[in-house]
């Protein structure tokens, strides 16, 4: 079974709200049964990266890692993302890099990489362009994420120097999230204030310019599900490979 774009959207009054106001949420993206497809596929993966940021250093400690760590040195590794946090830009969330994975063949055949295969098409890269009106989008890359209890994002603007991104894209699988659960995607202001705040909402596909100040915010402990979702950037120019 292949993946489509759902036929009710109305593209002119998607890229008039992304136009007036740099980004755009998007209920019942795709068919149902496409969304459910990939609930599951993410709801059930195991091969996920446990990742942080140590002094601007990206850092992936894989599921064996993450399982062979005693419970103290993983509270003290806990504790030293927390600290970095209070005062610099830090994450901790579990990915899987679909866009990386693709390019090195792993995995071919997973529902994931399916999924990037059919992202990265004119169907779904016409369909981002028309909304966001950057029409030199030319690719995309993606990665899954699960965002479970005390995880977070901090405030950034997603500008990375020759990264030509355009746009950041968020697709939510996430059923039944409740408000208490932290995990919002904060659009900010210029003085910090929250001038929308997003709950993840399953079949959704939200679409923020770049550069724009946003953030995770911070996943309550006593959250009973996780935040699942994939996403990337809508970029311009070459591809690298």
């Amino acid at each position: 079974m292949g993946f489509s774009l759902s036929t009710a959207l109305d593209a002119e009054a998607l890229a008039r709200h992304f136009s007036e106001h740099g980004y755009v949420s998007i209920p019942n993206i795709l068919p149902g049964e496409n969304a459910k497809r990939l609930q599951n596929a993410l709801s059930g993966f195991t091969d996920w990266n446990l990742v942080f940021n140590d002094r601007g250093k990206h850092i992936d400690l894989s599921t064996a890692q993450v399982h062979s760590m005693q419970p103290q040195a993983a509270q003290q590794l806990q504790s030293a993302i927390y600290a970095q946090a209070s005062g610099e830009f830090q994450y901790l969330y579990n990915n899987y890099p679909i866009y990386d994975a693709c390019r090195d063949g792993r995995n071919r055949d997973h529902v994931l990489h399916k999924f990037y295969e059919w992202l990265d098409t004119d169907e779904f890269l016409g369909f981002a362009r028309s909304v966001t009106g950057y029409d030199d989008i030319s690719y995309l890359d993606a990665q899954a994420t699960k965002f479970g209890p005390g995880h977070f994002l901090s405030s950034h603007d997603d500008t990375a120097e020759g990264k030509y991104r355009r746009a950041a894209y968020i697709f939510n699988f996430t059923q039944d999230w409740l408000p208490d659960w932290g995990g919002y995607l904060q659009l900010l202001d210029d003085d910090g204030h929250i001038r929308r705040g997003l709950r993840p909402m399953f079949n959704a596909l939200n679409i923020i310019a770049v550069p724009q100040l946003h953030n995770v915010g911070f996943v309550s402990p006593f959250a009973t599900a996780s935040r699942l979702s994939i996403t990337g950037w809508l970029r311009y120019g070459e591809r690298p490979d």
